[in-house]
């Protein structure tokens, strides 16, 4: 301890603290023992005062000695219970083992587990974790080295994220040593990265189908890749897997048998030491549509809308009309025999029948109608009412009622779909008096009177339209044609045909499920006619609620749209394909996110990383089955602290709280003594 005044004494000071100590003395003694009190507290006053003019200072050390725990870090990743030897459970006894005998040697130690983060090891490993993150021991230990002897990792040293180990374990300044687990050669996995295929293709092409194979772990064999039509095989092809990451691609080429939305399987061969088979296989769908439409046109007498619906049709070169005008009570331009021998997939009424149909017809019209499975669309004409459509009506799904039209009754009318403006619609006039026999009908559109203006109804697998007006060709010369004559009568018959020959883009992802963070695809087909230069984007939802939004970009090289994103968190998702023209919901369908299982497309012992690691910290590398050597690498360590203390009295609140009491007492007592 050494005590020292910050400020030195001069010789006048010396002196007059000498002779005042000399003449208080006298005085002390000089005075009644009564008031020596007084003396006693005013020279304790005048001492501290002292203090505080000379200011010094008292240096004194302290040293304390602190045991250094070690850090035990066990890998928790998926990866680590996909081992086979040694086994999830033989790694935790092993843990447990080594535990204890830490403890028998009285080797302070916490234990901890890491995947993608750092947590107290409680219980034991249960491989649960999705990633591996190096990064987190790294900065764990370095925030905490001057409490730590050194670390301990146990891993088979597969990372999954984070940097480089040679960057993040550089200069940690404390001994790490590894256990690596695991044997060197990787589990084996063979999986099918992607698949190319069309969404659309047309009955009678040929599709071109690949399929990328990605194989990872030991393998250098044959397997057999295989195309499925749900359960029926197509084709069957060999490839040869090398592993390690790999690539190897497959081309089918085969011909659809069937129209409508045909699913098809790829499945490729496991082996017996694959670590996951659910991956070998990838389900898609191709929209099959016919290579013609053939639509047959009924016309009761040329108006306004016979050119404009001929030429709509026409205007598609996949659709084939034989257009049958009627001339007299019993004749058509076309021949009606024609009509009966063919074989059509809709029948257009069009201003027609002017006169009820006769028994006769409607019967033997609704038997080629369900024998065929053809739809029936009905456009309103000037020359038709209620009576025309006896007999007819009935086919279609609906009954008329007896209310009275004025030919000049014009109505406002709106879209029964809340997405598409209804703002500035021409009022159109109402033809007839229907009410549908089936409650299950859809009302595309309405008068504001409550009549139905589009209806499309499903009876008996048949599909059918009415269009209750006789003005479409308003429509189609409408300034916003685009939009409103293809809601009403294009996609009328876009669903009558189940083609989607009005807008054919189908969009469709790589696969059928995805892992999370994953890159998902999404690619759809162009065939259609129509502009779409504006393109088109999606935005993906899980259960309702926004998650993300990107565009569609053309691939001129593929004459395909592209798009890709990131999959988010596990769950089900909904993709929502849009139009940039008119904001209008091209597409929407489901996929799965499933958990990530980055963690098992790689398992085996990366001793390159974990001697890495040892290395840049002058520790040592041993594999699992020599951990009993770990015991002569590893003894207690501490550490001595030396502290150095210091009391500066002019910073001392003691001291002048003494003061403050040595003057209150003063001045209490003289008080008391009658001395004030």
């Amino acid at each position: 301890m050494k005590f020292i005044f910050l400020q030195s004494l001069d010789f006048i000071s010396f002196s007059i603290i000498i002779s005042s100590v000399f003449i208080f003395i006298y005085l002390f003694n000089s005075y009644k023992s009564t008031y020596k009190a007084f003396f006693i507290l005013r020279l304790s006053m005048i001492c501290l005062m002292m203090f505080y003019l000379f200011n010094p200072v008292i240096k004194y050390s302290t040293n304390r000695y602190s045991e250094l725990q070690w850090a035990l870090f066990f890998d928790n990743s998926s990866s680590i219970k996909f081992h086979k030897s040694p086994s999830l459970n033989s790694i935790n006894l092993g843990i447990d083992s080594f535990k204890d005998q830490l403890s028998n040697t009285n080797i302070p130690f916490t234990s901890h587990s890491f995947d993608s983060q750092v947590k107290l090891l409680k219980g034991k490993l249960s491989g649960d974790g999705q990633t591996t993150n190096f990064g987190n021991i790294a900065e764990y230990v370095s925030q905490n080295k001057s409490a730590l002897a050194g670390a301990i990792i146990v891993s088979d040293g597969i990372p999954t994220e984070g940097a480089e180990s040679s960057e993040i374990f550089q200069n940690l300044g404390l001994q790490v040593h590894t256990l690596g687990i695991g044997s060197k050669g990787s589990l084996v996995d063979i999986f099918i990265n992607a698949i190319e295929a069309p969404t659309v293709s047309i009955k009678n092409d040929r599709i071109n189908i690949s399929a990328e194979i990605q194989s990872n772990g030991d393998v250098n064999d044959r397997f057999s890749v295989s195309l499925y039509d749900g359960s029926i095989l197509i084709a069957s092809k060999y490839v040869k897997l090398y592993g390690l990451g790999s690539k190897s691609t497959v081309n089918f080429q085969f011909q659809p048998k069937s129209i409508g939305r045909q699913k098809y399987k790829i499945q490729v061969s496991s082996t017996a030491d694959e670590v996951n088979i659910l991956n070998n296989k990838q389900s898609f769908d191709v929209l099959i549509l016919k290579d013609k439409y053939k639509v047959a046109l009924f016309t009761g007498s040329p108006n306004n809308n016979t050119s404009v619906i001929k030429k709509t049709l026409r205007d598609n070169n996949r659709i084939e009309v034989d257009h049958f005008l009627k001339i007299s009570s019993n004749k058509f331009s076309t021949p009606i025999k024609f009509f009966w021998e063919a074989s059509y997939d809709l029948i257009l009424f069009e201003n027609y029948p002017i006169e009820p149909l006769s028994p006769d017809f409607v019967r033997i019209l609704a038997k080629k109608i369900i024998a065929q499975q053809t739809g029936i669309m009905l456009i309103g004409g000037p020359n038709q009412n209620n009576k025309s459509l006896e007999g007819l009506v009935s086919l279609l799904g609906f009954q008329t009622l007896n209310e009275k039209i004025l030919n000049d009754d014009q109505g406002y009318w709106e879209f029964s779909d809340n997405n598409i403006q209804n703002e500035n619609l021409p009022p159109l006039s109402r033809k007839f008096s229907i009410s549908s026999m089936d409650s299950e009908v859809d009302d595309i559109a309405v008068f504001e009177s409550g009549w139905t203006l589009l209806t499309r109804n499903i009876k008996r697998k048949i599909r059918s339209v009415i269009f209750n007006s006789s003005e479409l060709n308003k429509l189609y010369y409408y300034k916003n044609e685009s939009l409103v004559f293809s809601k009403i009568f294009s996609e009328s018959i876009n669903w009558l045909l189940r083609s989607g020959i009005s807008s054919e883009n189908y969009f469709r992802m790589n696969r059928d499920y995805f892992q999370q963070g994953e890159m998902a695809y999404l690619s759809g087909t162009r065939v259609g006619i129509q502009n779409d230069s504006l393109g088109f984007y999606i935005d993906v939802f899980r259960e309702d609620k926004f998650i993300l939004s990107t565009d569609l970009d053309m691939n001129i090289e593929k004459n395909i749209w592209e798009a890709k994103f990131r999959t988010p968190s596990p769950g089900k998702y909904i993709y929502k394909v849009y139009s940039k023209k008119n904001k209008e919901i091209i597409q929407s369908t489901a996929f799965d996110i499933l958990d990530s299982q980055i963690e098992i497309s790689q398992v085996f012992l990366n001793e390159k990383l974990l001697k890495n690691i040892s290395y840049l910290n002058n520790g040592t590398y041993y594999n699992w089955k020599d951990k009993e050597k770990f015991f002569g690498e590893i003894s207690q360590k501490g550490k001595r602290e030396v502290k150095a203390n210091m009391i500066i009295f002019k910073d001392s609140l003691t001291l002048l709280f003494l003061i403050l009491v040595f003057l209150c007492t003063e001045w209490t007592l003289r008080k008391k003594k009658g001395l004030l």
